[in-house]
């Protein structure tokens, strides 16, 4: 990736619907040129553009980090288990004191207790969890986290609702 590329994917990241034609201004090159690199950096997987919702202003105002131990027999059903629960955004597999770590988004910190108390407690194969709660982000924001569930989850509900 060469310096323009660079330019390109920060700006993008800043604004993901800026014109073309304001980027390349921007970075002092033709519109064109812009148009290529971006559909380059698509095509060679470098770059995806997507919408990121915010969540805040969706009503997920409580995040919480997940450390799970759990048994090695059963680690493959927990992920998928975890996997199928809308409120989890972020799992990964890791080294050190937990096996996995879970990121959870929920409306309240009453949410997160009844997704602890009522989902994550009946999987089997977790022997224990630490919970860590975001009080503040300093840096960052959930744009790499997978909150299709949850997106889809809020338009069920609000259809529920009876709300459009």
């Amino acid at each position: 990736m060469d310096e323009l590329e660079r330019g390109i994917v920060v700006e993008l990241q800043q604004n993901g619907r800026i014109p073309y034609v304001d980027l390349a201004e921007k970075l002092g090159v033709a519109e064109g040129t812009i148009r290529n690199r971006v559909r380059k950096l698509c095509e060679k997987g470098f770059i995806n553009v997507v919408a990121v919702p915010n969540l805040r202003e969706l009503g997920y105002n409580f995040s919480a980090i997940i450390g799970l131990e759990l048994r090695m027999a059963e680690e493959q059903n927990v992920a998928e288990k975890l996997a199928h629960c809308e409120n989890v955004c972020y799992l990964s597999f890791v080294t050190g004191k937990y096996d996995m770590i879970a990121i959870v988004m929920t409306r309240s910190a009453d949410e997160f207790a009844r997704f602890i108390k009522k989902e994550l407690s009946a999987i089997p194969g977790i022997m224990r969890t630490e919970s860590f709660v975001s009080i503040e982000v300093i840096k960052g924001s959930p744009a790499l986290m997978d909150t299709r569930q949850l997106i889809h989850m809020l338009g069920s509900q609000q259809q529920h609702k009876g709300v459009e």
